[in-house]
């Protein structure tokens, strides 16, 4: 079967495409950090939460509660489950702390408070690169496959 046959591997193919995108929006919003342009950074981070989310509960969340529905779901030996297993909550915490980083921001003109955040900033990409990572090598377990063939 082919990738666009398959409605399951379609939208794990944009998910997966919408977080490559929100990737380099990360890596914009940086390089604007970087220029000491913290406002616009601000903003384009909120754009890649904002991304970000729509990709979890468009297919993310839904993916995953299918998921469970099968029994192989709950073999604790096989790599998948494992992965998936560390790939969520990784993937919950980096949205959440993310989240809750441009919340807390609310589109201020004062920045001084987002500095106090920078070790939260820094741990939060590190987890959300992580659970990234993860999610591409569980995209290649599932359609890895179909991809090849």
């Amino acid at each position: 079967m082919s990738l666009l046959g398959d409605p399951f591997a379609l939208a794990a193919t944009a998910s997966l495409v919408i977080q490559i995108i929100v990737l380099v929006v990360l890596l914009y919003g940086y390089s604007l950090k970087r220029r000491n342009k913290f406002r616009q950074h601000g903003t384009t981070m909120l754009a890649a939460v904002v991304l970000h989310a729509i990709s979890i509960f468009a297919v993310m969340v839904p993916s995953f509660f299918s998921g469970f529905s099968s029994p192989e779901a709950f073999d604790f030996t096989s790599i998948l489950v494992i992965t998936a297993l560390i790939h969520v909550p990784l993937g919950i915490i980096a949205f959440v702390l993310g989240l809750w980083i441009v919340a807390s921001w609310h589109l201020q003109t004062d920045l001084k408070p987002c500095f106090k955040k920078k070790l939260v900033m820094r741990s939060t990409i590190i987890i959300w690169i992580i659970a990234l990572l993860l999610g591409v090598y569980l995209y290649l377990l599932f359609y890895g496959a179909v991809l090849l063939g």
